[in-house]
């Protein structure tokens, strides 16, 4: 191919890094957890709240997601070689599908808060078990029907693309938003413990980013699922008990509330 989009999307992928490396080194706010972006202490209306939420999250699928679905986007590309209104086409597509990440990030923001506003009327309990109950739930994940079904429809553009490809602009809005909705169906359990962690925690970017990277594209990336899971899992029980035989003490017990 002469123009290769893959590039492009790895290019893009590139600056949404040294994005969040920028937001991790200049605005040390947004190192905590999402929920805090949005809390009674964030020190924003909800609206300026909301719209920095989002911008960080619009940086992390860029940075994270984008690199993910260059096989569909290749593939997507040469169908769309010939068809009117081609750039309209492919922007639309992936429009729908970082759309369908947003919305999913809106869902789990919600959600993310009223965890947190239950566990802090409980009496405030070790941040700990809110991260180790992330981990579990995304280890479990990685042993589902869903999460492989899922990623069989991901890893197979050629066949995702002759079962729903339709020609016109809704139709393409359309397909973007399922490949969306399959991509969060691999990866929503994995991206749920970003909330946990919050955008300034890099390695934790860098190694999920390429562990979702890994799966949805690599030829073996099947094998490395039920691994990662166990690990996940394994991580998880490890930190939850962690936090139950007794909380942290001194700095450390400060870092984990404000975390």
């Amino acid at each position: 191919m002469r123009h290769d989009p893959g590039l492009v999307l790895w290019a893009v992928t590139g600056v949404g890094w040294l994005l969040l490396v920028g937001l991790a080194i200049y605005a040390p706010e947004l190192a905590h957890r999402h929920g805090d972006l949005v809390g009674p202490g964030s020190g924003r209306g909800w609206p300026l709240a909301l719209a920095t939420f989002t911008g960080a999250w619009l940086v992390m699928v860029v940075a994270m997601m984008l690199p993910t679905t260059v096989p569909m986007v290749r593939m997507f590309t040469v169908v769309t070689a010939g068809v009117e209104r081609r750039l309209a086409v492919r922007m639309l597509f992936l429009a729908a599908y970082v759309t369908v990440w947003l919305v999913f990030a809106w869902l789990a923001l919600a959600a993310d808060v009223g965890i947190h506003a239950a566990v802090d009327a409980a009496g405030q309990p070790d941040e700990r078990v809110v991260l180790a109950g992330a981990l579990l739930i995304a280890g479990a994940a990685q042993f589902t029907p869903l999460t492989r079904h899922c990623l069989r429809a991901c890893r197979d553009p050629r066949a995702f693309l002759v079962r729903h490809y339709r020609r016109g602009l809704a139709a393409s809005w359309a397909l973007g938003a399922r490949h969306g909705l399959f991509c969060v169906g691999c990866c929503w359990a994995l991206m749920v413990v970003m909330f946990a962690v919050g955008v300034g925690s890099l390695w934790a970017m860098i190694g999920l980013a390429a562990v979702m990277v890994i799966e949805k594209t690599h030829p073996r990336g099947t094998s490395l699922v039920e691994p990662v899971g166990l690990v996940l899992l394994l991580a998880g029980a490890w930190l939850g008990l962690a936090a139950l035989a007794g909380p942290l003490t001194g700095d450390g017990a400060g870092a984990a509330h404000h975390h």
